[in-house]
């Protein structure tokens, strides 16, 4: 809610008549207004199916039920996305707001040492949209060898590729070589197309510092090949972030069949004798009391709440590892390893500070009044800085096996060379931004206020680029268990970051890398280094140079908020996403997927959204033709 009051108070003071024009404007209303109406339940009502999460699985799939004709509920705990959200360059404001779950998480003490308790960061979607509501936008879907990989009946990249060209609606395919367009779709709902221009220079310096250790450009990850420099297309157009909420629910016709609930939290999964699943309960928000509502399905149920909320849902609802569930007094349904094998993209934080540039944007994501010209701009006419998301659509992709360190460049002696195993994501910290700012820039990284005062030194007079090498296929393991049977309790999350030392040893070929990246000739021009942080129990880097990156490494430790695997096929589901043991409940998000796509996870989780609604519709079609 203060993002939004803080919003409207930036446009008074920017001056009464500027707001009239932006509020009376038809087509600029999206600047101010919400998404959809919200659906008024009453107790014991019934649909054809029911989907629990509108992020990026539950609403492709809940739309295209309803398209096709069914009486369909679609249910989120959250609400309408924060103003905030619409804007690509206000995305690092979204960590820790009214639109993050933002998951306390249980310390394995060799990870995440300079994150407050120590706890990791676990930041998930809460509104509709999702996660994609709150993301940086960035539009990869893996290796194909991902899904080649899985072994998995009907889950080959063949298999899932129609499904991503099925929704994606790629607006700059002119600006892509000739031998990508088979890889893409020009007409799918979500539309995507580059960011915007963010006037920072060091948008071309981080791609030539690469190319000069060999790393070639690649103009489009998701085509032929997915190793080099690229700049990435983005889930926005026109300025304006495109998640699933808008790219799905906001349009005509989906808002005229398709039921939402708002503020609407599935507390468990209704079952008959028979262990079919025929409805949930949620509690529900009637103004300010808490209401407990039964609502049922006719056909199926359809849990699309993440990694961490569907997961709880299931063990909640019976569906678990038998001796969690009987130890919390819940009876056990189906006895699943719900809740076991996640796993997520980690990275180790690298601070470079560079010099204060004139050629740098002075945008501060950290001040809405400080933006207000650009946010102005921004609502008028979705144009200038705050259209883009930085230097973070710059992204490299390699595998760090096939990196010379002796040469210091990337070679390319096998086919394995073609599946990268770190992706480098940066952004940019102008100047003097967190001095001003300390509590909301540790708000939105979860940091030690020593950290946070160490960057803050070092920003009064020098920007920062944040280079984030993602370990793109991690061995960690880390489990979710309930807390207790209360469904408003937070689940028990373990990510387990860095239990597996081979993610260490990739973490210390990345930072190898980045000491290479700052003597290229671009980045020593402009007097680039890689800040050493002091860190408690750390040897000094002159002295033990290894020791102090693998103790760093386990102090800055960093998630991409991708975690996969809670109800992975095979397991806990079968080849169209069921739930084994019970009937008629499937599940349609990214716990679906036994190991992470070596790349951003949003394209895998909308395309299993779009795919459990042509099972569903397969197996109601074979119904009623035997019928």
């Amino acid at each position: 809610m203060w993002q939004q009051l803080a919003w409207l108070l930036l446009l008074m003071l920017a001056g009464g008549s500027q707001l009239e024009e932006l509020t009376n404007d038809s087509e600029q209303s999206y600047c101010t207004g919400g998404y959809y109406n919200d659906t008024i339940l009453q107790d014991n009502s019934t649909f054809d199916y029911i989907v629990v999460g509108a992020g990026g699985g539950g609403a492709p799939a809940a739309a295209r039920l309803a398209l096709a004709g069914a009486y369909v509920l679609l249910v989120d705990a959250g609400g309408d996305p924060s103003l905030f959200t619409k804007i690509p360059g206000m995305a690092v404001m979204l960590l820790g707001s009214e639109n993050d779950w933002a998951y306390p998480t249980i310390s394995n003490n060799v990870s995440c040492l300079s994150s407050q308790q120590q706890q990791c960061r676990f930041s998930r979607g809460k509104c509709l949209g999702g996660s994609t509501s709150i993301n940086y936008m960035m539009y990869t879907r893996g290796n194909r060898r991902d899904y080649d990989d899985l072994g998995m009946k009907g889950w080959s990249w063949q298999d899932l590729k129609p499904y991503f060209l099925k929704y994606e609606g790629l607006q700059d395919l002119d600006k892509l070589p000739l031998t990508s367009i088979p890889y893409h779709n020009t007409n799918g709902t979500m539309k995507i197309e580059f960011f915007g221009n963010s006037g920072n220079s060091w948008h071309s310096r981080i791609a030539q510092g690469f190319q000069a250790l060999n790393v070639p450009f690649n103009p489009d990850v998701n085509a032929e090949s997915e190793i080099g420099v690229t700049q990435v297309i983005g889930y926005v157009y026109e300025g304006e972030r495109m998640s699933t909420a808008r790219g799905y629910l906001a349009r005509g016709d989906v808002k005229r069949v398709l039921k939402v609930a708002k503020d609407t939290q599935c507390t468990g999964v209704i079952f008959d004798e028979n262990n079919n699943a025929i409805g949930i309960e949620v509690m529900n928000k009637e103004g300010s009391e808490n209401r407990i509502l039964r609502l049922y399905a006719r056909k199926e149920v359809i849990l699309s709440a993440g990694t961490i909320g569907t997961a709880q849902i299931l063990m909640l609802s019976g569906i678990g590892p038998a001796a969690h569930l009987n130890s919390l007094g819940i009876p056990v349904r189906a006895d699943l390893p719900v809740g076991d094998n996640i796993s997520d993209h980690v990275l180790p934080l690298i601070y470079i500070p560079v010099p204060r540039g004139h050629d740098a944007p002075r945008i501060n994501p950290f001040s809405a009044y400080s933006n207000s010209q650009d946010l102005i701009k921004w609502c008028k006419s979705r144009t200038g800085t705050l259209a883009s998301n930085g230097v973070t659509d710059i992204t490299v992709m390699f595998n760090s096996h096939c990196y010379d360190f002796d040469q210091r460049k990337l070679i390319h002696n096998s086919s394995d060379c073609e599946l990268p195993s770190l992706q480098f994501i940066h952004s940019f910290i102008e100047y003097n931004q967190i001095p001003d700012n300390e509590n909301p820039f540790q708000s939105t990284t979860g940091l030690n206020m020593d950290i946070i005062q160490q960057l803050s030194a070092t920003n009064k007079n020098q920007a920062i680029i944040v280079a984030t090498p993602v370990v793109l296929r991690p061995y960690s393991r880390g489990t979710i268990r309930l807390t207790s049977t209360d469904p408003l309790q937070h689940p028990a999350i373990f990510p387990n970051y860095l239990s597996d030392e081979r993610d260490v040893e990739e973490m210390l070929r990345s930072i190898t890398i980045l000491e290479h990246l700052v003597e290229t000739p671009e980045y020593v021009a402009h007097n680039a280094s890689i800040l050493r942080l002091r860190l408690p129990g750390c040897p000094e880097y002159l002295e033990d140079r290894e020791g102090y990156w693998t103790c760093y490494i386990r102090h800055l430790t960093y998630s991409v908020f991708h975690a996969v695997g809670s109800a992975r096929l095979g397991a806990v589901l079968d080849e169209q996403l069921r739930v084994r043991g019970v009937a008629r409940l499937r599940v349609a998000d990214l716990s679906v997927l036994p190991k992470l796509p070596r790349g951003n996870t949003a394209a895998a989780a909308i395309a299993i959204g779009e795919r459990v609604a042509d099972f569903v519709l397969n197996d109601a079609a074979k119904i009623v033709t035997r019928g």
